[in-house]
């Protein structure tokens, strides 16, 4: 069942709708392309391509696919996660929601076209636009990942991090504390401190 935080995310990429969904070719290289997240549901988004594609190709191979997107107000959201195929009942549910789709594939033409389910991963919005920098992550089917930058137990309390820090997220403490929903994840604080206690978290 997906939680309420990942609801509101699922849903905003279906409000925003259009984004740039990123796939890897048989060669290993980078492919990018403009899609419509079509369907959001409990189980996550639907988005439909046609067979002819090397995006559908890339889908099938790989199970994987990443999203990112820019929400009205300028705030980012991207998402990394698995993804299968679905009943082809899918594609006339695609339909049903989305009928400007009935002027691109008239009739029983639409079957040229697979619907997916993006069944489970994790994701963040991002909030570059005030201050401070907000951040919040979120996933569905599978625990969120963990991102930027944490004080270890080597901390000498120093604050060379802090005043490193562009956003002023660093709080004293044994170890001090990076809050991560403010945190640009930028790394200054790990390249001045002089203990190296401060680690990358790797998503």
């Amino acid at each position: 069942m997906m939680n309420e935080k990942a609801k509101k995310y699922v849903d905003l990429f279906r409000k925003v709708k259009i984004a740039s969904a990123a796939t890897v070719d048989q060669d290993g290289h980078p492919r990018s392309r403009i899609i419509n997240v079509m369907i959001a549901a409990e189980e996550g988004m639907y988005i439909v391509t046609s067979k002819g594609k090397p995006f559908y190709e890339q889908l099938m191979n790989t199970g994987e696919i990443a999203l990112s997107a820019m929400c009205p107000d300028c705030q980012s959201l991207k998402f990394c996660g698995k993804i299968k195929k679905v009943e082809k009942q899918w594609v006339d549910k695609v339909f049903q929601e989305n009928p400007g789709m009935n002027e691109v594939y008239p009739g029983d033409t639409r079957y040229i076209l697979d619907a997916f389910l993006i069944y489970e991963g994790s994701g963040e919005w991002f909030d570059l636009m005030h201050y401070p920098i907000s951040r919040e992550t979120f996933s569905y089917g599978t625990e969120e990942e963990r991102a930027g930058f944490e004080i270890t137990d080597e901390c000498i309390g120093c604050g060379s991090c802090l005043r490193a820090c562009p956003q002023k997220c660093i709080a004293q403490g044994e170890p001090w504390r990076i809050d991560p929903v403010h945190c640009l994840q930028c790394g200054a604080c790990r390249e001045v401190c002089p203990a190296g206690a401060v680690r990358k978290l790797h998503a």
